[in-house]
C-alpha cells in the first residue's frame, strides 16, 4: 500500500521560536520531521509532501483548502490513501470544506488530523495519533473504506459531522449526533457510519466541487444583540450570505430597538437583507440541534422574512455547505434551501420530525 502523506502544519509540528519574547509556537516541523521515529505497518510505503506553507491553521482559508484538493487530484491515481496533517483550531473546517468539496466522487480514504501537544513536548500524543492513522487507513483500504474522517486518540470520526469539543484534552474532537465510525484500539474495529467503494463512481474519477462564496459572514444573535449589526453591513451592501445563530429551533428576537429616528427588529434586518439579495441562514446552537422554522412563531417570521434554515448541520458544515449553495444558486433562494436540505455524504443527522 502506498499512503500520500501532506503537512500543512499546526500545533504537532511546530516549536518555541527562540528569536520572540516569550518563545511562542510557529510552525516549524517538515513532514519528513515529523515522521522520523514512526513505525510504519507492514506493507506501507508513505510518499511525504509539505504543503507551500506550513501554518498556524487559525490561518487555513478555503483558498488554502481548494489546494489541498487540487494536491490530491493530481497525486489521486497513484496512491490508496491520503492522510493531512492538521492544527486542531480549524481542522473541522477542513473535514467539512473537503468532504463537500469531493463529495462521493472521493473513492480512497482521507485522514485529516491533528494534535494538542507539540511532538517534541512531553507526553506528547503525536506518535500515538500518527501511528494509530496508519494503522487505521490500511484497515480502511483493505475493506475499501472511503470518504474524509478523522482519527482522535482511538476514534474514527466522520468528516462531514466532525467538531472541536477540548482545547485541554486529547479527546479533542467528537461527531454530534452521531457515533464514531470504528475504533483503533488495540485493533481496528469498524462500527458503521462509514461509506464502503462504489465501482461505477470510482471509474468516474475525482470530481472538485470548487466554487464557493468569499464574502459571508457569522454572527451570535441574541434579544441584546442591535439589529443595526446586520442592518449596517445590508446598507454597505458588502455581503452575500450571513448566518445567523439563533435561539432553540430557529428563533430569532423579534424585540423592538431604536437606532436613531427609525425603530426596528432582528425579523425587520433580515427582510431588509434578502430583499436586497443578501442570503441569510439561520443555524441551531446546539451541537446536535435541528433548525425547524415551522415550529415556533418566531421561526415561522424568519421564514416570512426570507431566512434559510440551515437543519441539522454543524456549524462549520454550515458555513461550508451555505457558501457552496450560495456560489451555485446565487439568485435562487429556494434551491439553496433544498441543497442545505439534501444529505449528501452523511452531513445532515438521520431522521426528520413528524409535524
Amino acid at each position: 500500500m502506498k499512503f500520500w502523506i501532506l503537512n500543512t502544519g499546526g500545533t504537532l509540528g511546530m516549536i518555541h521560536d527562540q528569536s520572540q519574547e516569550g518563545h511562542p509556537l510557529v510552525p516549524a516541523k517538515s513532514a519528513s520531521e515529523l515522521m522520523n521515529g514512526i513505525a510504519l505497518p507492514d506493507d506501507v510505503e508513505v510518499v511525504l509532501v509539505d504543503f507551500p506553507k506550513r501554518q498556524d491553521s487559525t490561518n487555513v482559508s478555503h483558498s488554502d483548502r481548494v489546494l489541498m484538493g487540487e494536491m490530491i487530484e493530481a497525486a489521486y491515481l497513484n496512491y490508496d490513501a491520503f492522510i493531512i496533517f492538521h492544527g486542531t483550531d480549524s481542522l473541522a473546517e477542513t473535514t467539512s470544506f473537503l468532504a463537500m468539496m469531493f463529495k462521493n466522487s472521493l473513492q480512497k480514504p482521507l485522514y485529516v488530523i491533528g494534535a494538542q501537544m507539540t511532538k517534541d513536548e512531553p507526553g506528547s500524543e503525536v506518535k500515538m495519533q500518527i501511528e494509530n492513522t496508519l494503522r487505521a487507513v490500511k484497515a480502511f483500504v483493505r475493506k475499501g473504506i472511503v470518504g474524509v474522517y478523522n482519527l482522535c486518540v482511538t476514534d474514527v470520526l466522520s468528516g462531514a459531522r466532525l467538531a472541536k469539543k477540548n482545547e485541554s484534552d486529547y479527546n479533542a474532537f467528537h461527531t454530534p449526533g452521531m457515533h464514531a465510525v470504528a475504533k483503533a484500539y488495540p485493533n481496528v474495529m469498524l462500527l458503521s457510519g462509514f461509506r464502503n467503494m462504489d465501482a461505477k463512481t470510482f471509474v468516474q474519477g475525482l470530481r472538485l466541487d470548487k466554487k464557493f462564496e468569499r464574502e459571508v459572514a457569522a454572527i451570535r444573535v441574541s434579544v441584546d444583540t442591535p439589529p443595526w449589526v446586520l442592518a449596517d453591513l445590508v446598507e454597505k451592501k458588502r455581503l452575500k450570505g450571513v448566518i445567523l445563530q439563533c435561539k432553540g429551533a430557529g428563533q430569532i428576537s423579534d424585540v423592538i430597538w431604536e437606532d436613531g429616528d427609525r425603530k426596528y427588529s432582528w425579523i425587520d434586518a433580515i427582510e431588509w437583507a434578502t430583499k436586497a439579495g443578501i442570503h441569510v441562514g439561520i443555524i441551531s446552537p446546539f451541537e446536535d440541534g435541528r433548525v425547524n422554522l415551522d415550529r415556533y412563531e418566531l421561526g415561522k417570521k424568519v421564514k416570512a422574512a426570507g431566512g434559510i434554515g440551515l437543519s441539522s448541520l454543524t456549524p462549520d458544515m454550515g458555513d461550508v455547505k451555505f457558501r457552496m449553495a450560495i456560489a451555485m444558486h446565487p439568485n435562487d433562494p429556494a434551491m439553496i434551501q433544498k441543497f442545505i436540505e439534501t444529505d449528501i455524504i452523511g452531513e445532515l443527522l438521520p431522521g426528520y420530525e413528524a409535524i
